[in-house]
């Protein structure tokens, strides 16, 4: 997609949100928003599905969705994918930061409650992910994708923050 045909479809979506709050009380389907965003969901499943992947590290634990991101350490293992991903590019490595973290979840949730991407970050860089099933699961997305992976190996960062759920989202923070 072109930077000017990104452009207009962002347009597009600003207007529809700020369209759609009387719409939505008027049709039961939820509205022209959720409408689009189903589309897009399915459009985004069909070219994911035909896209080649790039192989990412497993997870060292398992995801435990609703965690709580103020303990101090990295609750999904996405530390030792992110710092092996660092790593084989040549790359310090990076380390968890609970403060980022709690970022991320608050991202979550404005994008859990908008129904649509919506970034909370405290300047940074900050990839979003939407309906991964686990934190190997979207580091493999961003990995793919050209601007995320940008943001997942910049060398002038030193610290990262993550957070999954609330709803299918996922927010990495990083200064």
């Amino acid at each position: 997609m072109s930077p000017t045909t990104r452009r207009t479809a962002i347009a597009l979506l600003l207007t529809l949100i700020f369209a759609t709050t009387t719409l939505q009380a008027q049709e039961p389907s939820g509205g022209p928003l959720c409408r689009l965003v189903g589309r897009i969901r399915q459009h985004r499943s069909a070219t994911v599905a035909s896209t080649p992947v790039a192989t990412v590290p497993a997870p060292a634990t398992a995801v435990g969705a609703g965690c709580d991101c103020s303990g101090g350490t990295d609750p999904y293992g996405f530390a030792s994918i992110l710092n092996r991903l660092r790593t084989a590019a040549g790359l310090h490595p990076v380390a968890y930061d609970p403060e980022l973290s709690s970022w991320a979840s608050q991202n979550n949730a404005v994008q859990c409650h908008r129904g649509i991407g919506h970034h909370v970050n405290p300047c940074g860089v900050q990839n979003c992910g939407w309906n991964y099933s686990d934190a190997s699961s979207v580091a493999q997305g961003w990995m793919n994708s050209p601007g995320h992976r940008r943001n997942l190996l910049s060398p002038s960062i030193s610290r990262f923050g993550i957070a999954f759920g609330p709803g299918p989202y996922w927010t990495l923070n990083a200064r």
